[in-house]
């Protein structure tokens, strides 16, 4: 290979990478800048919204002190991040607005994650599911027909009729309630039951006999930020991550739904 032909190669590898990498230098020089996050770290404190009306998530106190799930997840976000947390309350209905007009920078309020909006407000890597999941008991022998226990006018209700359409030989079984639905599978009266994420970390204690056997559907909740706060959503992830590795976040979710 000559001189020549060696420069036309280098010329043309360097013209792709170039080519390659100018969306990237382009979206960088016109990323806005993070102004949530700037004003975190000028500050040392880290604004949560939160409608504190759905426990063990979100509470209250008649001191104005709050409390729940979220709450405990959210102070030790920031704590990790060096920060502290405090905390907003808003209407379920303003928990992204107050993003958008800058009077909280981050909204953690059982909040699932909706890809339609996900254009303008961003989400960070869930910490729950409140999907619905099928419980079983420990020892569960495969019968045919099967009959799943649900609460009437659930989602549980609406995934088994959805398997009844799909499958032959599955009886829905009703009950007034999530509890009396597990009941029913713990004393034989149905073989499966399907109820929602929460009810199950809540219950399911009572009833060591029964267990989680699949995730039925998923309604996982995420911590929302403005679109432009991506400095800041890196941040929360990293520490999502962390408590997530080291038990955080369940021990959190665990002490609350025991309560």
């Amino acid at each position: 290979m000559n001189r020549n032909t060696r420069y036309a190669i280098l010329i043309v590898v360097t013209a792709f990478v170039v080519l390659w990498l100018v969306p990237d230098v382009v979206a960088l020089i016109n990323r806005k800048p993070d102004k949530a996050w700037a004003r975190v770290r000028e500050t040392g404190v880290m604004r949560f919204a939160i409608d504190p009306t759905y426990m063990p998530f979100d509470g209250l106190g008649s001191h104005n002190d709050f409390y729940g799930i979220d709450v405990d997840i959210a102070n030790e976000i920031a704590r990790r991040i060096g920060v502290r947390a405090e905390f907003i309350v808003a209407g379920y209905d303003s928990l992204y607005d107050v993003l958008e007009v800058g009077q909280a920078d981050a909204t953690i309020s059982a909040l699932i994650v909706n890809p339609i909006i996900s254009y303008e407000w961003k989400y960070s890597t869930s910490y729950f599911d409140a999907g619905q999941v099928m419980i079983r008991p420990e020892r569960f022998p495969q019968t045919t027909p099967v009959s799943i226990a649900v609460e009437y006018g659930s989602e549980g209700d609406a995934a088994a009729r959805r398997m009844a359409r799909r499958s032959d030989g599955i009886n829905i079984v009703y009950f007034r309630s999530a509890q009396d639905a597990l009941l029913a599978v713990a004393n034989g009266e149905a073989d499966e039951a399907i109820i929602d994420g929460v009810n199950a970390a809540q219950l399911l204690p009572k009833f060591p006999e029964l267990q989680i056997a699949d995730q039925v559907t998923h309604d996982p909740y995420a911590i929302a930020v403005w679109g432009d706060s991506t400095q800041l959503l890196t941040a929360i992830n990293v520490a999502l991550g962390e408590m997530q590795r080291d038990g955080t976040t369940q021990r959190i979710t665990n002490e609350w739904m025991m309560k």
